[in-house]
């Protein structure tokens, strides 16, 4: 197999304080304003923090153009008749039906959106959790090393591409192990706590970081009191070192 080309230092991390509201409407009907965290080549939106204002109602869709993940980070909201609190999960996949959101209190829910211009039938069933944390811990293995002190909650993979969402507690203290790299896109929301991607940037609660495929990065992963983050892939995710 020939060896990937590696780039070095593509990583973009950042405050979302630091972005302005937009209205939302052209990639989710009937939702608020979101600040968008990435978007696509073609300028698709592919993740975002979206704001539901307190009695919005979102458009409900007959068949979802391509999957659509939701995770409350703060307030509370239902998806149809089904209740989301803070921290609740929901996986819409393409061509299933796409309820309408509404809020009683308000809340802002990070949205992840599959490309609709690339999506293919899906044999992904929906997922809908109330909190996040009803799913079974497991502590990671990486390299042969297991991670003690960390928590990690797959709460969705893609049976048809292995792409995944995953709810991931970090020790504090935690230091990497060097400079890495994964084959697809990974995305990362920083939901409590703090976490550093290196010696230059610390993430705490509403950062984001996006590490590119291919991209080396982890020049100094670390955590000072430790960190709860939503980490989440295009495809199957695996970890390299380059030393």
């Amino acid at each position: 197999m020939e060896a990937p080309t590696l780039s070095h230092n593509l990583s973009r991390c950042f405050p979302t304080a630091d972005i302005a509201w937009h209205d939302m409407g052209a990639c989710w009907p009937g939702t608020g304003v979101g600040k968008v965290l990435r978007a696509l080549d073609d300028g698709s939106v592919r993740s975002a923090v979206v704001r539901f204002p307190k009695g919005q109602v979102s458009t409900p869709v007959d068949a979802a153009p391509a999957t659509i993940q939701g995770y409350v980070v703060s307030g509370s909201s239902k998806l149809g008749n089904i209740d989301l609190q803070q921290d609740g999960f929901f996986v819409i996949p393409t061509g299933a039906p796409v309820p309408a959101i509404t809020s009683d209190t308000g809340a802002e829910l990070v949205v992840i959106f599959d490309n609709a211009k690339t999506a293919k039938p899906s044999s992904a069933q929906p997922v809908i959790l109330s909190t996040a944390y009803d799913v079974e811990p497991i502590v990671p293995v990486i390299d042969g090393t297991r991670l003690d002190g960390f928590a990690r909650r797959v709460l969705w993979q893609d049976p048809d591409t292995g792409a995944d969402t995953r709810l991931l507690t970090v020790p504090g203290g935690f230091e990497g192990k060097g400079p890495n790299w994964h084959p697809v896109h990974e995305e990362i929301f920083c939901l409590k706590g703090d976490i550093g991607p290196d010696d230059t940037r610390l993430m705490t609660p509403g950062s984001y970081l996006h590490n590119p495929a291919f991209g080396v990065h982890g020049y100094h992963e670390h955590s000072n009191a430790g960190a709860t983050i939503l980490e989440w892939h295009d495809g199957q995710w695996e970890i390299n070192f380059t030393s």
